[in-house]
């Protein structure tokens, strides 16, 4: 596996592992809601969402 390769790969997993913990975040967000923090819950919205469409042009990418 060539350096970029490897990097490429590194990048996917870690993306993938953040994706997971924002969206363990967002569920205990979800059931212990407190409208004061309505704010958090939509950061953590775009956080997933931002990061699924990097995790997407990653492994098309990849696929290349």
């Amino acid at each position: 596996m060539s350096e970029l390769e490897d990097r490429k790969y590194t990048s996917i997993r870690t993306l993938r592992e953040e994706i997971r913990q924002d969206m363990k975040d967002y569920d205990l967000f979800i059931e212990n809601w407190m409208p004061l923090n309505d704010w958090f819950k939509q950061y953590l919205h775009n956080e997933i969402l931002r990061k699924i469409n990097l995790l997407k042009e990653l492994v098309e990418q990849n696929n290349e």
